[in-house]
């Protein structure tokens, strides 16, 4: 399951990122929609992995006390 969301998540951001630089590139209010889309996919993204890279930590440090 963490496997399948650090990869969504990654994707997203990925995506995101590259949506913001076109919108950037693009001109009138296409420019502004654009990216601003991709920066709300860039961060729903970024706190994805963020979220499954606390998962994962918390996971470590739990086997690790119980070792």
């Amino acid at each position: 399951m963490l496997k399948k969301l650090t990869v969504i998540g990654c994707t997203m951001w990925i995506l995101g990122l590259v949506t913001t630089i076109i919108g950037l590139n693009l001109t009138g209010n296409a420019k502004t929609w654009v990216s601003i889309v991709g920066n709300v996919i860039f961060l729903v993204g970024l706190g994805i992995t963020g979220v499954v890279w606390v998962k994962r930590k918390k996971d470590e440090e739990k086997n690790a006390e119980s070792k």
